[in-house]
């Protein structure tokens, strides 16, 4: 490879001016450091690589880890980490899974052109996992060499926080805090966190009132604090963060890649549905990314009763409906996906991406924003949406435990749901797709509350884990009470108390 960083190894924010005006690029290393841009947007490679089929074709023999390097090596420049070391960090990140494939599947009996994907084998059983303990790792290379000190924020709805935790535990280089609702989290969602506060010194765990939506409000306030932010180094690992979206994009590459050998074809010869339960947003634009690279799938987004991408795709409307409504599948409880600004730009041309910068801004004002005839054509070819009420997220998991002897998480259900309703069929008449993949998103021992509400035996599991985590320290502190203008100066004193501790 050329020692020149290409254009997908420089990054510029969704909101940088489209006058010819921009400022300079970022590197890899800007980026992961910083988490939002500057000015507010999230960051962007300056172009995404576009894949020919011999590449494709070579990938598909690649392990998942092996994978994961190869899509790094796109958009980090060997300046910035050696190909060599990348490959160590990545392999590291991973071989805390459980599996040594990392990803497992699982065929459905009922249906030989479907399998579900477990992203969830590593270690607090969520996808998160995967990007955060890889981009745990690269922080550190960089932190480590730099010798910095690093204040990470994390607003969770579930499993983000402890999956940032547990990747960061014990770095003399990084302190981590996180936000989570109270009351919206189940028990071994918020064990795992409360534990892993207890058990490390370097995590900062605090309860808030409200929603994920609320701690998100909360982020947003400490980031448009500018001094703030440069006098305590401020960072993010939600997956505002691109290290997380660019990591992600290998688990859409794998399953196509499973999808095609279930069915015995080449990566030439068929496209592939992924249906994809979305929260904030991540994992599906890692997926929309995926697409514009070149790989031949079609998406399914799938949400539960806060729908806000389901209005996008269907109506073309940006808008948020208040508070988000409290669901079996809680870690989508999002009112506003802020991957959705990626998506759009990503999809925009030339004549639209400038407008998304003013489109964002007024949808954070709970502005209602129609999109542009031109942007909500590709958001339509781009993607399908699906949406799940707690009934029908119940009723999937039954009728999987019933025909499969198959436990699903609430999450991965809103996916199930959609392959139940809706056969195998084509997006396009041009290419008929051949097979489909189910993202699974987490594992079904951590929530027991949506296995008893659908009247299902809970795994032995369940029980273990928990007594497990009830056997550690514990330490959260829970506001209560309190509202977000309340807690930022709370929070901020916490940042500020660390800073000053690390650098004695």
């Amino acid at each position: 490879m050329d020692s020149q960083p290409s254009d997908s190894m420089w990054y510029r924010s969704t909101r940088a001016s489209h006058d010819g005006n921009d400022p300079r690029p970022f590197s890899f290393e800007d980026v992961l450091l910083m988490g939002f841009a500057p000015d507010g947007g999230m960051f962007l490679p300056a172009q995404l690589p576009s894949l020919d089929k011999d590449t494709i074709g070579r990938w598909s023999r690649l392990s998942y880890p092996d994978l994961v390097v190869a899509i790094s090596q796109l958009f980090i420049s060997p300046t910035e980490i050696p190909h060599d070391h990348l490959s160590s960090l990545i392999h590291k990140a991973l071989r805390t899974f459980q599996v040594p494939e990392v990803i497992l599947k699982q065929q459905l009996s009922h249906d030989d052109k479907t399998i579900v994907l477990e992203l969830f084998h590593g270690q607090t059983l969520a996808f998160k996992d995967l990007a955060m303990s890889c981009s745990a790792q690269l922080l550190q290379y960089f932190l480590a060499r730099e010798r910095h000190h690093l204040n990470i924020i994390v607003s969770t709805s579930g499993d983000t926080g402890a999956a940032a935790m547990v990747a960061a535990a014990g770095s003399p280089n990084m302190d981590v805090t996180v936000l989570y609702p109270i009351g919206r989290v189940t028990q071994i969602q918020e064990l795992q966190m409360t534990t892993a506060a207890g058990r490390h010194a370097n995590l900062h765990l605090f309860g808030i009132e409200g929603t994920s939506d609320d701690g998100d409000e909360i982020i947003k306030d400490l980031f448009a604090d500018k001094g703030f932010v440069r006098k305590n180094n401020l960072s993010i690992l939600n997956s505002v963060n691109w290290c997380r979206i660019m990591i992600q994009i290998a688990h859409h590459f794998y399953a196509y890649f499973q999808a095609l050998k279930l069915v015995g074809m080449a990566e030439e010869q068929g496209v592939v549905v992924i249906v994809c339960p979305t929260g904030g947003g991540g994992n599906i634009s890692a997926a929309v990314i995926a697409r514009a690279m070149g790989l031949a799938i079609r998406l399914v987004a799938c949400t539960n009763v806060n729908d806000f991408l389901c209005t996008m795709v269907e109506k073309g409307r940006l808008r948020t409906e208040g508070v988000a409504q409290h669901t079996l599948a809680s870690a989508m409880d999002i009112q506003l996906p802020y991957n959705i600004e990626r998506i759009l730009y990503i999809l925009a041309d030339n004549n639209d991406k400038w407008k998304i910068a003013d489109m964002m801004r007024r949808v954070e004002r709970a502005e209602i924003v129609q999109l542009p005839p031109t942007l909500f054509a590709k958001v339509k070819e781009a993607l399908a949406c699906h949406r799940s009420t707690d009934d029908d997220i119940v009723g999937t998991m039954k009728r999987c435990w019933r025909e499969e002897g198959y436990h699903v998480c609430p999450h991965t259900a809103t996916a199930l749901d959609y392959h139940y309703q809706y056969p195998l069929v084509s997006f396009s008449t041009s290419q008929a797709a051949v097979a489909r993949v189910c993202v699974s998103t987490a594992s079904p021992v951590k929530f027991s509350e949506a296995l008893n509400a659908a009247g299902i035996l809970i795994p032995s599991e369940t029980a273990q884990v928990v007594a497990e985590l009830l056997k550690a320290p514990q330490k959260v502190t829970t506001l209560k009470g309190l509202s977000v203008k309340d807690v930022v100066p709370i929070i901020k004193e916490t940042v500020e108390k660390i800073t000053n501790e690390r650098s004695d």
